[in-house]
């Protein structure tokens, strides 16, 4: 007899990206209420989070606006200096440029690459603290997950590996 499993939902990066977005938005809005910070401070502690989601694919009401302007710019059917042919059609590669050229007008990656990291260094030691907490352990692993997915950049501006996973390896 073969145990039932359990299948779990698949949740797509942007999907992950948006509910984090979100998250910080909701937080931000209870500072603001709080009379902890101005609306401008909390709107730019959100400008990078909002480009992450933008790179993540989130279809956000923030970004409606920007990507459609930027979409009808992005006109350049057949660009494949990214692959070979076939490996992305004309449609996805001008989705992907209008999203990147909206995400550094947001808030340009090396400003945001240490603020992801450094929340995804935070969730992790919460979680290794606490493991058997799943709220802390779903944290971790959706900022991981984005930071995996954001990791490279052909400008230099990579995500860092968690910081404790660095020190371990060095002290080995």
């Amino acid at each position: 007899m073969t145990a039932a499993v359990t299948q779990l939902p698949i949740t797509t990066i942007a999907t992950i990206a948006a509910a984090e977005y979100r998250k910080r938005q909701q937080r931000g809005q209870q500072i603001v209420r709080n009379r902890g910070m101005s609306i401008a401070e909390a709107t730019r502690h959100l400008r990078p989070w909002l480009a992450i989601a933008c790179l993540c694919g989130a279809d956000l009401a923030e970004l409606a606006q920007l990507l459609e302007d930027r979409r009808a710019v992005v006109k350049s059917p057949g660009d494949r200096r990214h692959g070979a042919e076939g490996d992305i059609s004309p449609v996805d590669q001008q989705e992907r440029e209008a999203r990147w050229i909206v995400a550094e007008d947001v808030c340009p990656r090396e400003h945001w690459v240490p603020i992801l990291a450094a929340a995804r260094d935070d969730a992790f030691n919460r979680y290794l603290a606490a493991a058997d907490d799943a709220a802390l352990t779903s944290a971790a692993a959706a900022l991981q997950r984005i930071c995996l997915h954001l990791a490279y950049d052909i400008n230099g501006h990579h995500v860092p590996a968690y910081q404790a996973a660095v020190l371990q390896k060095d002290a080995a």
